[in-house]
């Protein structure tokens, strides 16, 4: 009897592990985040340094696939989880609104995740598209000054890159409020449902206790008539005998 109630808190302590294990790396992952941010501003001043790059580089995409393993492993968790909810004796409004909270916190760091990696992809971009000028600089030293022409090429092509990322940055933006509204009409569609199935259970209920009143009403009726019955009987016998007894 024991045995759903053990599965469940089995899973419940799986999906908190893995959502410390998952909090630990988003953490690590801001911090990549922040040292792009930091190199991003020292370049500016002088120059990239490539070695630093690639291993930053290696680094991002070897968390990006851990993280996301994770991500992965706790949304199957949770599905586990609503699976196991009809399985539970008694009540069991605490356990959905624990896998209520589950699912939002599963969202929050899909989120998060989906935000950073995008802010990381667009300081690589731009990392690129700066060592790639700073490439041209030097080979117009190198060469002679008639390819100044192409150099401002380039420094237009960046300039052009990085709108176009602002214009990218703008649109995760809108998309995270976007999310986040539709999660929220989910919610409130959810609690629509709950509370109009609460009323069609009254209704049924109202309606199926109908035919047993119905049916008391009905055995008043008959138990009258016949009482009715036998008290004119009655009646009707006594006057013939009254008669009987008048005309004698």
């Amino acid at each position: 009897m024991s045995a759903p109630v053990t599965d469940w808190e089995d899973l419940r302590k799986q999906a908190r592990q893995l959502e410390n294990e998952i909090d630990t790396k988003l953490m690590s992952f801001s911090k990549l985040c922040s040292n792009y941010v930091a190199r991003d501003h020292v370049s500016n001043h002088h120059g990239i340094d490539s070695s630093t790059t690639s291993t930053s580089s290696s680094s991002f995409e070897t968390m990006s696939i851990e993280i996301e393993k994770l991500l992965e492993r706790l949304s199957d968790i949770n599905k586990y989880m609503t699976d196991a909810i009809p399985t539970l004796l008694g009540p069991n409004t605490a356990a959905t609104h624990t896998l209520q909270r589950h699912h939002e916190i599963c969202q929050d760091y899909r989120r998060e995740f989906e935000r950073t990696k995008a802010n990381i992809r667009n300081f690589q971009t731009r990392e690129d598209l700066l060592m790639n000028n700073n490439n041209n600089n030097n080979n117009n030293i190198i060469n002679n000054n008639s390819d100044i022409n192409s150099t401002g090429l380039s420094s237009r092509r960046q300039d052009y890159y990085l709108r176009e990322m602002g214009h990218l940055n703008s649109s995760h933006k809108l998309m995270d409020r976007n999310i986040e509204m539709a999660s929220l009409l989910k919610k409130d569609l959810s609690d629509q449902r709950k509370y109009f199935m609460n009323i069609t259970h009254k209704v049924k209920n109202i309606a199926n206790r109908f035919p047993l009143m119905n049916n008391i009403l009905h055995k008043i009726k008959i138990k009258k008539r016949k009482d009715s019955l036998v008290i004119g009987f009655v009646i009707a016998l006594c006057l013939i005998i009254l008669l009987l007894y008048l005309f004698r």
